[in-house]
């Protein structure tokens, strides 16, 4: 029982990394990329604009304003969206380290490895999320910083009109100097 709910774990963790990453590339789109050293700024004021133009009647034109209503708000959750799969993929993982550990058949190596990839996680996760208070403190409304495969960043910043560049060098700037991370492994963009 304990090895198909580890599976099932693992399974759903990988599959909300790739959901996220799915995401991610979807909303990307090369005509928007501005030349930014080697960071990757989206800009989201120009992301899936809708024009208001129905060539239905007025029944279905109030349908279909209410449909675009709640795809506002769900725009307006997807910072909120990516912190929670964020950090559910976290806590997963966490788990299934923990299992592993506390498990009486886990050889003392493998209970040492295990152990540190738990400290790893979880200093990886306080400190993105220092960084991310950090970055906030600099005037941005919200932002969450999302790791992915090959030690890439996705960072989503929240925001009511387009990133200046100094606030996106500043952006590039600290996530470089306190996660160590590489500057073309770094993504940038902006979710109204």
């Amino acid at each position: 029982m304990k090895v198909v709910k580890r599976s099932t774990l693992a399974l759903v963790s990988v599959g909300i990394m790739i959901t996220i990453a799915g995401y991610i590339n979807y909303r990307y789109n090369p005509e928007r990329e501005k030349n930014l050293g080697q960071t990757v700024y989206v800009n989201g004021k120009d992301s899936f604009s809708y024009d208001n133009v129905s060539i239905y009647s007025t029944e279905e034109t109030n349908e279909t304003l209410e449909i675009e209503n709640n795809e506002n708000e769900d725009e307006e959750n997807n910072i909120a969206v990516f912190r929670y799969d964020r950090d559910n993929m976290f806590s997963e993982l966490s788990e299934n380290y923990t299992n592993i550990i506390k498990n009486e058949n886990t050889p003392l190596d493998q209970i040492n490895e295990y152990q540190k990839k738990l400290n790893e996680l979880i200093q990886e996760k306080n400190l993105i999320t220092m960084v991310e208070n950090v970055i906030k403190s600099k005037g941005i409304d919200d932002i969450v910083i999302i790791p992915t495969s090959n030690e890439n960043y996705n960072v989503v910043v929240k925001c009511k009109e387009e990133l200046k560049e100094e606030q996106i060098a500043q952006i590039q700037q600290i996530v470089v100097d306190q996660l160590g991370v590489s500057a073309n492994k770094l993504s940038v963009m902006c979710e109204k």
